[in-house]
């Protein structure tokens, strides 16, 4: 009778929901520090609560604003859980609300984005609303004591526009775009943003949680592996992080001698932007807008990516392509760049949150490739109040 042979290594623990101190072993400097532990990619409490903490409290670009162009032109969205309607009144001002019929809670609109609206129906019972979100009519609610439509309007959200894109924050107080645009504002200057148009748009459905998807977007250290036809443009050990306090995360890459953009030969037949310094012309910049949106700058196209988590363990991304307005070329040589790139990330991704979940994981550690990482890992603890100043 054969004997059964030992394992190699050690079983691994049983895998338990850890205390604070695993939270403050992230909380350490990089060298130090432990990655998040595996629980947090796949746990519903966890979910609920960054939906809540995070996404439904911060600013959230949901577009461009030439996509509600005229009076009566809308715009639905979901963000942290809930719907959003956007509207253009009469007076052409562009409002805000929860996608919400005060009556009994029915959405309102169900188009994705359309034009021509006069007034707001709700399809279940007719209460009706006009664009500045006033109730102006609600049947058989006249012999309904203490009932007044003044107290009844839809509820708004705040709206800013930023060089031409939407923000949203589901949050009643919130503070103002610029701050939580920071120092990006000015990365960004030299970069014509008003005067884009979206040449494409790619949405993506990822089986991995949310972090994990964000957590690549900001370190190549898997990009030899992962990315050949990207390293082959810019390398991956090129660049330097410039913005890393909180929300906004990133820096740039450089691009070989003789590239013009992310291509995957490095060529476009685009005119490159105007007015872009030498630095910028040999550069793509790439920033995370902590938690949902990650906006990268090429020398002749401009993307964004928007997260949208959809559960614990699954990722909604909308991915938008954008040229100058006058550009007449329609990038296909850049999206498909970025088709190739996208799908690559979304697979390991993929594998990452499979791993994640397994008994076998408990926290790992950060390479001295994985800096912005590990500091997007401590904002999160700090926002979701995982740990403190306190936590010594």
């Amino acid at each position: 009778m054969s004997t059964a042979a030992r394992p190699s290594a050690p079983t691994p623990p049983r895998r338990e929901r850890p205390t604070t101190a695993a939270f403050r072993a992230v909380d350490r400097p990089v060298k130090e520090a432990a990655t998040l532990p595996g629980w947090m990619f796949s746990d519903a409490a966890l979910y609920a609560e960054e939906l809540r903490r995070l996404f439904q409290r911060t600013w959230t670009c949901v577009g461009r604003e030439d996509e509600v162009h005229d009076a009566g032109g809308f715009l639905t969205v979901e963000v942290g859980g809930s719907g959003v309607l956007i509207v253009r009144d009469k007076e052409g001002v562009l409002r805000a609300f929860h996608n919400v019929c005060r009556h009994r809670g029915t959405r309102l609109v169900e188009e994705n984005c359309g034009s021509g609206l006069a007034n707001l129906q709700c399809p279940y019972h007719a209460w009706t609303y006009d664009l500045t979100g006033q109730l102006r009519g609600a049947p058989h609610m006249a012999g309904v004591e203490n009932f007044d439509k003044r107290d009844y309007g839809l509820h708004p959200i705040a709206l800013e526009t930023w060089r031409g894109f939407l923000w949203v924050n589901l949050d009643p107080n919130p503070g103002p775009l610029s701050d939580h645009l920071g120092a990006l504002a000015e990365r960004a200057r030299p970069f014509p943003l008003e005067r884009l148009r979206k040449a494409h748009r790619v949405v993506y459905e990822i089986a991995a949680n949310w972090k994990l998807v964000l957590q690549n977007a900001n370190e190549c250290y898997h990009c030899p592996g992962v990315h050949p036809q990207l390293v082959k443009i810019t390398p991956y050990t090129s660049g330097e992080e410039d913005i890393h306090r909180g929300p906004i995360f990133g820096g740039w890459m450089d691009m070989v001698e003789g590239a013009e953009t992310l291509t995957a030969n490095g060529k476009s037949v685009r005119q490159r932007f105007p007015g872009l310094s030498p630095e910028d012309l040999r550069r793509v910049y790439y920033y995370v807008l902590f938690p949902a949106n990650f906006l990268a700058f090429s020398t002749d196209y401009v993307t964004l990516d928007w997260f949208q988590p959809l559960g614990p363990e699954r990722t909604r991304l909308v991915f938008d392509l954008y040229v100058d307005r006058d550009e007449p070329d329609p990038a296909e040589d850049a999206m498909e760049f970025w088709e190739t790139t996208n799908r690559q990330d979304w697979h390991i991704c993929e594998m990452a949150h499979l791993g994640q979940k397994t008994v076998a994981y408990d926290q790992g550690r950060y390479s001295t490739e994985e800096d912005t990482v590990h500091a997007i890992d401590q904002y999160y603890l700090h926002q979701m109040g995982l740990v403190g100043d306190s936590d010594e």
